[in-house]
Parts: structure tokens; C-alpha cells; sequence
């Protein structure tokens, strides 16, 4: 019940954040809807009584047109709410979305990796999909359980001044509607899996019959009444599955209408009676048989919409465990960037992914010095890229620290000390700007600088083959004129991206994984150039291209077990001179066995 009540409270809160005048709408929408099917009773009502009262009949009109006028400005008041709530519930959900964006963007990166941070995204995002989801349904949900309680309580308080044995009777009602929809809920979350998992054979089925790659197999080895058996056995177990329920909804239906049927009854019967006495007027039969009609109805759409409510309650826990996610890094006032030349020194630096049991980085100890270029090598997974992300503030340490010019990396303003870095990460994705846009990234535009970054990195020959050169829209599938650049082209553009930003570091994971051998040897020829005066961390798999580097170390299982220049590292022939080794007998294998060809062979593997 505390949570029900937080959850209530936070979606009270969104609302009024989106627009305090919704309340009212709300409001208005609540009494309108609660008051229209009374107005229509009293109309009918009035109607016998003023025919009885022999009211004269230009009076009789006149009273009748201004009833119905009030019918009338009740409905369009109605359906204006209903065109109101439409499109206020689709701006209501953009903003919601607005705020679960905003959200992940400004949070660190470790609450964005991993399965169960990337399901607290998504569970949240998904709560703005459409109008069904709880951003698009909640003011619908709340006018419909508002207008529907108050329905309830309009109308019980009417039949109660007919008989006092009403209260009883719609008490027991209502215990039965509510007992038999809290059945309903329990058997609904009992057969959720089984159901799911026969319609999932079922659409499977469905998908195979027109699958042509089967056609021939289906038509060869005779399966097509073997599929019939099959669908024919799924359907009926979606029968029998569904058959508790069935007779659930039967008895439900049955005990409902037998209790409709007794209230109306007694209101008939007391109407009468009273009637007879002279107690109430003969209009006043229409008031109190319709009003048992709508109570009943009245209490079973109450039911319904405390039963949806409940589950928009439920739903709020997945937006307030996204929305309530602290931060890890420091937000707050920091240290001044240092101006001198950088060095980065790590101390006994451990890191454990989420859910992990095992360490990716272990008690790793490093200085890297004021203009070093810096090679990490090692096998795939052996923890290469999770280093630089630690040392680019990304990720956090377990243990240990990181220390910029002497000074602990937590003392820094995170956004302050992402600008000491420039990265070119394995990951590659591109928003749908051109190329020009894309490599200023919203930095002042330098002219000189851009020209040059664009000829080191070398996308100049690549411009100079489009029509709009650097204003080329890049992603064709939002742009029609755009252009989908390859792999080697996109490498090439993020380089040119970082060289931009002109930091003091470039980290540079695999900047080249894309490239052909003749492209990759001009980016390192360039490599001196643009990299003689900011310290450089390199990561690669091509053991070639590290030769340029001052030095190099070697990461196996998390840990640094080799270190120096490639001459020394090749002469200790260990695991860096068994991986080099490995690397150039197959290059020049491969080499070999090209030359030798007379004709081009197709060939498939496992990759």
C-alpha cells in the first residue's frame, strides 16, 4: 500500500509538471461523464411527469427544448474532453519520453551497460510507446475510475430513498463483482505463459505454410496433413487452456445478471408500491429502474478501472527504478584541467562488469607519460578497451585509482574531463547529418583546422567524390540524396571527428580494424604527424601497425604481463612474439597462396 501510494504521488507529480490545467479538464471530464446518463433519466422522467402535470404544450416544448439543450452542451462538453484528453495525452507522452531521454543521456555510462541496465531502459521507454501504454491511458484511466466512483455513490444515494434494503443488496453486488474479477486476474496471470507459448506455435505454424524455402520438402515427403495435425493438436490445447476461463466469465455473467435482475425487481416492485401509496410521483418509476440498470453497470466499470489502475501502478515501479538512478562520477564542482603536457598514472586499477564474477581488469599499475604513444595489444577479450574506458572516465574502478598530473581522476568534473580525451572507439554510429556537421560536432568551426583534419585522416579524396563534398548527407535510409558510407570511409570520418576535437589524448581503439593494408600504412605515415603533441593510446590487433609506438604492453586475462618497444618484446618471445609471429606467417601464407592461384576460387569458413 506505501508503494501504491509513492507510485500514485509520482504520477500526480508528472502530470502537473506537464500542465496544471489538466486537473481541471480531469475534472470537468469527471462530473460531465458521471452526470450525462442522470440527465438522461431525469429528461425521460420529466417528460411523463410534465404530460401528467398537463403542462400546456408550448410550455411543454419550450422545457423540453432547453432539457435537451443541456443534453446536448453536456455531450459536446463530453466530446471535447474526449479530443482534449486525445491530444494531450500524445503531447503528455512525448514529454514523458522527452524526460526518460534526457534521462539516459545524462547517465554515467556504467548504469547504461549490461542486460539489466539496458531492461531498466527499456521497460521505461516502452511505458511511452503509444496510447495503450500507461503515458498515453493514464488521464483516460483516471477520469474513468474518478467519474465511475462518483457514478457509484450518485446512485446507490438515489435507491436508497426508495428502499434502505438497496445498501445491502448492492454491497453484496459489489463483493461478487469484485471477488469474480480478482479470479479473473489470477487465472489470467496462471494461463499467461501456456497461452503465450501455444500462440507462439501457432504463429510459428502459420509463418512455415508460406516459407518457400520448405515448399519442395512439404510437397516431396507428403507433410501437409502431418502440419494439419499439428495446427489441429495446437488449436485444441488453446481450448482446453482457455476453457477454465470461459467458464469463469459464464458464472461471472450469470451470478451478474441474476443480480441485475433482483435489483430491478425490488426497484419495480417498491416503485410501485410507492406509486400506489401516493409516496412518489409516476415519473419517479423511470428514475429508479434506469438508475439500478447504470449502478450496476456503474460498479462493474469501477471495478474494471481500479483493476487498471492497479496495473498503472504496478507499471510506475519500472519509470521511478529508471528515473531514480543516482550517479557515480562526480557532477559536482571539480579540479581545474591541468594546462602542462598530461600524464596519466594508474594505481592497482581493478574492474568487474556487472554480473560478472570474473575481473576484467586486474590490480593493473601504469604511467604513461607526457606525449607517449602508447600501444595496448593482446588477445580478443583479454580486456584492451575496458582499460581505455576506464582511463576515459567512462568506467569506474573497484578498486585502485586513476590519477591525471598527480590529481585522483574523482576529483575532476566528469563532463570537465571528458574534454581531455578524443576517442575513436570500435563502435561506430553515425546521426543523419553530413559530413562536414559530423566532424565539427557542434565545436566552433576552425577552417584551417578542418581542412587539415579532414586531409590527415584522409577523407579529402573521399569528399572529392560526391556531388555536395562535405555537405553529402550521410544515412540514406533518412535521406534519399545521402550517401552509406563503408566501413574503411566511416573509420575515416570518426578519426577525422576526433583530430577535431583537438584534446590532449587520443585513445584510438582499432582506428584502422576497416581499413586495407595500403590505407592503413598512409594513416600511420599521418599517425607522427597529428599525434607529436598529445599523448596517444592505441589499441589494435594488427601487431604491424604497433611498431610505430614507444611503447607497448601486452594484456593477457586482465593483466599487464609484457612491456616495451616491439624490438624488445619480439626478443623475449613470449606471447606478443607468438602472436606477431602467427600474425606475419599468415599474411604472407596468404600471400602465397593468392599468387599461386590461376583463377579465382570461392571459399566460405567459419569467420
Amino acid at each position: 500500500m506505501k508503494e501504491k501510494v509513492k507510485y500514485t504521488k509520482i504520477l500526480l507529480k508528472e502530470l502537473y509538471a506537464f500542465k496544471p490545467t489538466v486537473f481541471i479538464a480531469i475534472l470537468l471530464a469527471t462530473l460531465i461523464s458521471a452526470a450525462l446518463p442522470l440527465l438522461r433519466l431525469l429528461l425521460s422522467a420529466f417528460v411523463i411527469q410534465w404530460l401528467m402535470e398537463g403542462v400546456a404544450i408550448r410550455e411543454y416544448l419550450l422545457r423540453l427544448l432547453v432539457f435537451i439543450a443541456l443534453i446536448g452542451i453536456a455531450q459536446m462538453g463530453n466530446y471535447y474532453f474526449m479530443l482534449y484528453q486525445e491530444e494531450n495525452m500524445n503531447h503528455f507522452r512525448d514529454f514523458m519520453r522527452n524526460k526518460i531521454e534526457t534521462k539516459y543521456l545524462k547517465l554515467d555510462y556504467p548504469l547504461i551497460i549490461g542486460k539489466e541496465a539496458q531492461e531498466r531502459y527499456n521497460n521505461a521507454s516502452e511505458l511511452t510507446d503509444n496510447n495503450t501504454t500507461l503515458f498515453g491511458r493514464l488521464v483516460t484511466e483516471i477520469i474513468e475510475l474518478c467519474s465511475s466512483f462518483l457514478g457509484v455513490v450518485l446512485y446507490i444515494n438515489i435507491l436508497s430513498q426508495l428502499e434502505s434494503l438497496f445498501l445491502v443488496l448492492v454491497g453484496v453486488f459489489l463483493l461478487i463483482v469484485v471477488i469474480f474479477n480478482v479470479w479473473q486476474v489470477k487465472m489470467d496471470r496462471k494461463l499467461f505463459q501456456a497461452k503465450a507459448a501455444n500462440s507462439q506455435k501457432l504463429r510459428y505454424l502459420r509463418k512455415v505454410y508460406g516459407e518457400s524455402r520448405i515448399t519442395k520438402d512439404v510437397r516431396i515427403f507428403q507433410m501437409k496433413d502431418w502440419f494439419k495435425q499439428i495446427e489441429d493438436k495446437t488449436i485444441a490445447e488453446y481450448h482446453r487452456l482457455i476453457k477454465p476461463k470461459v467458464k469463469l466469465t459464464w458464472t461471472e455473467s450469470t451470478l451478474v445478471n441474476i443480480g441485475i435482475i433482483g435489483l430491478s425487481a425490488l426497484s419495480y416492485i417498491r416503485s410501485v408500491q410507492l406509486i400506489a401509496a401516493g409516496a412518489i410521483p409516476v415519473s419517479s418509476f423511470v428514475i429508479f429502474a434506469g438508475s439500478v440498470t447504470i449502478l450496476a453497470q456503474t460498479i462493474m466499470t469501477l471495478v474494471n478501472a481500479i483493476g487498471k489502475m492497479n496495473t498503472s501502478l504496478n507499471e510506475t515501479k519500472k519509470y521511478d527504478d529508471f528515473m531514480s538512478q543516482g550517479q557515480i562520477f562526480n557532477h559536482g564542482e571539480g579540479r581545474p584541467l591541468p594546462k602542462e603536457p598530461l600524464s596519466i598514472e594508474l594505481k592497482n586499477v581493478t574492474y568487474t562488469y556487472p554480473n560478472n564474477d570474473t575481473s576484467t581488469i586486474n590490480n593493473v599499475s601504469l604511467t604513461i607519460k607526457p606525449y607517449e604513444n602508447l600501444a595496448i595489444v593482446g588477445e580478443n577479450g583479454a580486456g584492451k578497451s575496458t582499460l581505455t574506458n576506464l582511463i576515459a572516465g567512462l568506467l569506474k574502478p573497484d578498486t585502485g585509482e586513476i590519477y591525471i598530473n598527480g590529481v585522483a581522476q574523482s576529483e575532476f568534473n566528469i563532463s570537465d574531463y571528458y574534454a581531455l580525451f578524443a576517442p575513436v572507439f570500435q563502435e561506430k554510429f553515425l546521426l543523419t547529418y553530413s559530413i562536414k556537421e559530423t566532424v565539427i560536432q557542434g565545436l566552433p568551426f576552425d577552417e584551417l583546422k578542418y581542412n587539415r583534419v579532414l586531409k590527415q585522416s584522409g577523407l579529402t579524396d573521399i569528399i572529392s567524390k560526391f556531388k555536395s563534398r562535405d555537405e553529402t548527407k550521410i544515412v540514406r535510409a533518412v535521406y534519399p540524396d545521402g550517401v552509406n558510407l563503408s566501413g574503411g570511409q566511416l573509420q575515416k570520418l570518426k578519426l577525422a571527428q576526433a583530430l577535431y576535437k583537438d584534446a590532449p589524448v587520443l585513445l584510438l581503439d582499432e582506428p584502422t580494424a576497416a581499413l586495407d593494408p595500403i590505407a592503413e600504412h598512409q594513416i600511420y605515415q599521418d599517425y607522427f604527424q597529428f599525434s607529436k603533441d598529445k599523448l596517444s593510446i592505441f589499441i589494435s590487433h594488427r601487431l604491424s601497425s604497433t611498431r610505430f609506438c614507444d611503447r607497448i604492453i601486452y594484456i593477457k586475462n586482465g593483466d599487464i604481463t609484457e612491456v616495451g618497444t616491439h624490438e624488445e618484446l619480439m626478443a623475449e618471445q613470449k606471447d606478443y612474439f607468438k602472436l606477431y609471429e602467427a600474425q606475419a606467417y599468415y599474411y604472407k601464407h596468404d600471400k602465397e597462396e593468392k599468387e599461386e592461384e590461376d583463377e579465382p576460387v570461392v571459399t566460405g569458413g567459419v569467420i
